[in-house]
């Protein structure tokens, strides 16, 4: 027998035939004439009876390939050819030793696996042998020698398990249940990969064998090795897969996205490029549908390692950060959002409100549906605001408040413990003398476990008030026991503090990675989005599986099997034998008999457990020394050929017969010319289309007031004062601010338009540089809007000078307009205030000033405190240049400033006559000048200082 390939011939002296096809070509070519038809005319036959001699013709081509490709299938029918021929697999006379790899690996194929095996055990009958099956998957034993017929029995119970081959183990048992004899014809059917012991696995094989047996091996072909699979971190929420080949590229395929129902939600193509293992694909998903992914897999892949398991920790939240500050492009690392976007970015689909208004920002955020909002210095949020935080952090939401400068006043409700007025800094009235380090995370903290770095000092901070009694956490101090972090369940979510700022200004926590991982684990205390619009107890329902998964984390016990997959990848119940799992194990344990890959922990909150990680690599099984044969990936029954290729001799000799009938009839093919074909002409109806009607265009209709309003003051520098209502208060604000307008035109390069009356509920303030607003004493108290509106036109660059009007009284005194003030404005977020110090830029915008009067004199003109450290002086200076957002006075400004339409003053200005209205219009000029031009003023001051700061 000689063999070819996969086919052997058991005749093959008979193949010698095939050189006599030649001269069956040239007998073939020639057959008698076809007889020809002839018109009966007389004359015309007598002509023809004239003798010719008579040629053969020849026949057409393709019936000559015909007639040799018949003699050429009965020359290779006779000679006996068989497909998978018994090769000189197995030497000698001892038992077979089959060497089964039915982990993880060997699942895709493990059909075409079976049937080499069972190919296998039907040589070993012929040769009357009996066979040892010792499979490598942990835990299952080595067969005794059995018979062909036992054999066969046993490897139908024989199947892939979802996890890896233990080789090594069977090793130490074949010798020790074999007693060192040797002699076996082994066989090893192995999956391609190579866990760590490939070499000395073989070299226990070939003992086995001996010299007078044998040692065959048969691996994967490189398109059918091994693929795994694993997920990767991904950018801005995407779902990344690793795919992994035991093999090297090209390699390609689909990964799929499923539900937890096994519905398909998304499809990624991935490729492995000639001399790559591994490649990344990733799923372009919405964040909704992205976090509905309960497992990936390959398509076509049936194994456990072509499927990983999603769990709550997979997937991502969406967080929404507000500061209440503009933002800074020019100079990121200084704004109090960079560094939580940075640490949150690779973890979470980070939402930033695009709105300067707070209320208008949060309440978009809501509607977005995050899981956390995190607010960085925002002192005072309006009661509407609060409410609606109340509902959403009652559904599952998590606020992360970050302290600051305007948090130090006292904050509002939405903080998990009440803070006392101040902070405690280094070097200040509550001070430690040098910076504080964190103390060690307590059990009973989220943050337990995560090393604290040395270098992470905290300077200053907000200081919880020891006299209000809370039933906050602590859930991180500094090493004196102050708190640092504290939170507060509220309703299924939480209200964290950090008692810091989010940038660097107060300590350098958010420059360190402890920073990252804190707030990672705040964020996955909340539900992967948190939805109030269907109602509390929807949202909450949503928020309820999340809220369990924290309680679960938090528990130290055992996390028990719920499903596992098998060596298909498919969910099922876990085996009998599957064991718990301790929670702070579960990503260094190795899958096997007692912990097979799936979801373990309680109903709800069940983590996932994969066999791929992210350390995974998968090896290629090297050569194996002393293999007599490398086989193919499967080996297959012998088959033979014969009958067939009997029947492939009849029927083309029934299609010979049919040509001959066909041609002896006068029928013959000839060949045409390919090139000449029918032309198709294609009519278009083409009418005739007048062209589209153009509509003429609308007459603009008349503008709303809204657009009116906008026009106007938008095309030029206005001044503004807020409506009131009291048509007295409302006529001299717009007689002040007139005449200080023509005061600016008179003495500045400034020209300001006719001031503009404002309705503070209904206009736009943002047009503004300057809103001046006097308070009445029966003022009420604005809505919610009207204060978010307000607070957010201060903290984006707006200033507000608050006139009482009661000269009198001084701004902490009781007052009625004082009184009315607070009612005003006691729910902005207000900074902390301070009379106007000598040196402020107000005292030298534009003159030099030492007080600043108005209509009266005596009252004091109230500003933002100048910070004490210099690094919220230089962060002042970089959002606002320095402007104050509010100035409080007492000493009617309007009043002193009204004019008539001769310029000549409408109200006295006591006592200090016509002087003191001259200093009241300086004073106007100068508050105008410093909101428009910032502190550059104070710079000039410090000239030499920045002429050496700059080096020159």
């Amino acid at each position: 027998m000689i063999t070819i390939g996969t086919i052997g011939f058991l005749e093959p002296w008979i193949l010698a035939a095939l050189a006599a096809l030649p001269a069956i070509w040239w007998l073939l070519r020639l057959t008698p004439p076809s007889p020809q038809l002839v018109v009966f005319p007389p004359t015309r036959l007598l002509k023809d009876l004239k003798s010719s001699e008579e040629t053969p013709a020849h026949s057409p081509w393709w019936l000559t390939a015909l007639r040799m490709l018949l003699a050429a299938v009965i020359i290779f029918a006779l000679a006996r050819p068989v497909l998978n021929p018994d090769r000189q697999t197995f030497t000698g006379g001892g038992p077979v030793l089959l060497v089964i790899d039915n982990g993880w690996a060997s699942a895709t194929h493990w059909p075409e696996r079976r049937e080499a095996i069972e190919a296998a055990i039907d040589r070993a009958g012929r040769d009357g042998s009996t066979v040892v099956l010792a499979p490598t998957a942990p835990g299952q034993p080595v067969s005794d020698p059995l018979s062909p017929d036992q054999a066969r029995e046993r490897v139908g119970g024989l199947a892939p398990e979802p996890y890896a081959p233990d080789r090594a183990a069977l090793a130490a048992t074949l010798e020790k249940q074999l007693g060192g004899k040797t002699g076996f014809r082994v066989f090893w059917l192995t999956d391609g990969l190579d866990y760590g012991e490939g070499d000395s696995f073989g070299v226990t094989l070939r003992k086995l064998a001996g010299p007078s047996g044998s040692f065959a091996v048969l691996r994967p072909e490189k398109e059918n090795a091994a693929l795994a699979l694993g997920q990767a971190s991904g950018d801005g929420g995407e779902l990344t897969a690793r795919v992994l080949s035991a093999d090297d590229g090209p390699r390609s395929g689909t990964v799929k996205a499923l539900t937890g129902r096994g519905e398909p939600l998304g499809e990624a193509q991935f490729s492995i490029v000639e001399g790559a293992h591994e490649t990344a694909t990733r799923f372009d998903l919405p964040l909704e549908i992205r976090n509905q992914v309960a497992r990936i897999e390959i398509a076509g892949e049936r194994s456990a390692g072509a499927v990983h398991l999603l769990d709550a920790r997979s997937q991502w939240h969406r967080v929404g950060i507000v500061s209440g500050e503009s933002r800074e492009a020019a100079q990121p690392l200084l704004s109090p959002l960079y560094y939580v976007q940075r640490a949150l970015s690779p973890y979470a689909d980070v939402v930033t409100a695009n709105d300067g208004n707070v209320a208008n920002a949060v309440h978009e955020l809501i509607s977005q549906k995050v899981s956390t909002i995190v607010l960085a210095d925002i002192g005072k949020l309006v009661v509407g605001t609060q409410e609606e935080l109340g509902a959403w952090l009652k559904a599952g939401g998590v606020l992360i408040r970050f302290a600051g400068p305007r948090l130090e006043q006292g904050g509002d409700e939405l903080l998990p413990i009440a803070l006392r007025r101040g902070g405690r800094s280094l070097g200040g009235s509550l001070s430690w003398s040098t910076p504080q380090p964190l103390a060690v995370f307590d059990e009973k903290s989220p943050f337990r476990g995560l090393a604290v770095p040395d270098d992470v000092k905290i300077n200053r901070q907000v200081l919880a008030d020891p006299t209000v009694a809370s039933d906050a956490q602590v859930w991180a101090t500094l090493a004196d026991g102050t708190p640092l972090v504290t939170a507060l369940k509220q309703g299924q979510g939480y209200i964290v503090l950090f008692h810091v700022t989010a940038n660097s200004d107060w300590s350098n926590l958010p420059l360190s990675g402890l920073f990252v991982e804190m707030l990672r684990r705040v964020v996955t205390l909340g539900p992967s989005q948190v939805s109030i619009e269907g109602g509390q107890a929807a949202a909450t329902m949503e928020a309820k599986p999340q809220a369990q998964a924290s309680g679960s984390a938090s528990s130290s016990g055992a996390l028990p099997p719920v499903q596992t997959l098998d060596g298909y990848g498919q969910l099922g119940s876990p085996p009998l034998r599957a064991a718990p799992i301790a929670p702070d194990k579960l990503d260094t344990t190795t899958p096997g008999p007692d912990h097979a890959p799936g979801y373990y922990g309680p109903s709800g909150a069940a983590r996932a457990f994969n066999l791929i990680t992210a350390k995974t690599v998968l090896k290629p099984l090297p050569k194996i020394e002393g293999a007599t044969e490398m086989g193919g990936y499967t080996l297959k029954k012998p088959m033979a050929l014969e009958p067939w290729l009997y029947l492939a001799a009849l029927a083309l000799f029934t299609a010979d017969i049919l040509a001959m009938l066909v041609l002896s009839s006068g029928w013959r093919l000839r060949r045409r010319a390919a090139a000449a074909g029918a032309v198709i002409l294609l009519v278009f109806a083409l009418l005739p289309q007048a062209p589209a009607p153009l509509w003429a265009e609308e007459a603009p209709k008349g503008a709303t007031p809204a657009e009116d309003f906008a026009l106007k003051a938008s095309l030029q520098t206005h001044l503004a004062y807020v409506i009131i209502g009291d048509p007295e208060i409302d006529r001299t604000s717009e007689e002040g601010l007139s005449g200080l307008s023509k005061v600016l035109r008179a003495r500045t390069a400034l020209e300001p338009a006719d001031p503009m009356g404002v309705d503070i509920d209904k206009d736009e303030l943002s047009f503004f540089p300057i809103l001046y607003w006097p308070v009445r004493e029966d003022t009420k108290p604005l809505s919610d809007s009207t204060l978010a509106k307000i607070d957010a036109f201060m903290k984006q660059g707006g200033l507000i000078i608050f006139d009482t009007r009661d000269h009198d009284t001084e701004l902490t005194g009781a007052g009625a307009q004082s009184k009315a003030l607070t009612r005003l404005i006691g729910q902005l977020d207000i900074p902390p205030l301070e009379p106007v110090p000598e040196n402020h830029v107000l005292t030298k915008s534009f003159y030099l000033m030492r007080s600043f009067p108005g209509r009266f004199d005596g009252g004091s003109l109230w500003v933002e405190a100048e910070p004490e450290d210099e690094a919220e002086r230089t962060e002042r200076s970089r959002r606002t240049d320095g402007v104050s957002s509010i100035v409080i006075t007492s000493n009617d400004f309007a009043g002193a400033w009204a004019l008539d339409e001769s310029n000549r003053p409408i109200y006295p200005t006591v006592p200090g006559g016509e002087v003191q209205r001259e200093m009241a219009f300086r004073a106007g000029v100068n508050i105008v000048m410093y909101a428009l031009t910032g502190n550059y003023k104070a710079d000039q001051v410090h000239v030499p200082a920045l002429l050496e700061r700059l080096g020159q």
